[in-house]
């Protein structure tokens, strides 16, 4: 079925500038409005794509504002990051953590320091002790896996 689904995409290649800039932009608008959702903002997804445009919505607050600017901030410079063809390391890592909470200062490019939970699932993130290592073994795994260490 995969390999239905690639043959058909390859069929459609090479896409125009304008359908990439289309597919470009829905995607964006989809991963931030579902990304913000899972946080809490109350942004639809037609408000989302509104916020990226650099429209304000009314009675929305500030902080949901915030997370959409910082989630485009951050998806543009990971594309420019591949572009640049940037070495994947934890300081790239804690760059794009940066941009994506833009609207607290104190936690941006910061592992978290205390336990967390996730309700409604039986899922444990790992102790904030872990995080370290946890990452560190992520980026050698990726740099096997992938047998480059570029993003």
């Amino acid at each position: 079925k995969i390999d239905d689904k690639k043959l058909e995409l390859n069929q459609k290649r090479p896409l125009t500038q304008g359908e990439l800039h289309v597919l470009r932009e829905e995607f964006l608008t989809s991963y931030t409005y579902n990304t913000t959702a899972i946080e809490g903002s109350t942004l639809t997804l037609q408000e989302t794509a509104l916020v990226l445009e650099g429209i304000t919505i009314d009675k929305k607050p500030l902080k949901h504002h915030l997370e959409v600017i910082g989630h485009k901030d951050a998806f543009e410079y990971v594309e420019e990051l591949i572009k640049e063809k940037e070495e994947f390391s934890e300081k790239v890592i804690k760059e794009i953590h940066s941009l994506v909470l833009m609207d607290r200062r104190e936690d941006r490019g910061v592992y978290r320091r205390i336990p967390v939970y996730i309700s409604n699932t039986n899922y444990q993130p790992p102790q904030p002790y872990l995080i370290p290592k946890l990452m560190e073994d992520l980026i050698l795994k990726y740099q096997k896996d992938y047998g480059f260490k570029y993003i």
